[in-house]
């Protein structure tokens, strides 16, 4: 039996985070136009972003301390 990533409403969570479609791509390391597409569902994430998804709205703090180790 394989678990499922729940989904995350990506504009929710980035208007959570007080984020632009732009910072939120830049501060997380992932294309600008990647984000829009998943914004504008003209694609969907992957399992690995669907868990960095899941993983940012959860513990945003500890994903965005674990990033700045790499910047």
């Amino acid at each position: 039996m394989t678990n499922s990533i729940p989904d995350v409403d990506l504009k929710a969570l980035r208007k959570k985070l007080g984020l632009t479609q732009r910072e939120f791509a830049e501060k997380y390391h992932l294309s600008f136009q990647v984000v829009l597409k998943w914004e504008q569902y003209k694609s969907k994430p992957s399992e690995a972003a669907k868990f960095l998804l899941f993983l940012i709205d959860r513990i945003p703090h500890h994903i965005e301390k674990e990033l700045k180790k790499i910047d």
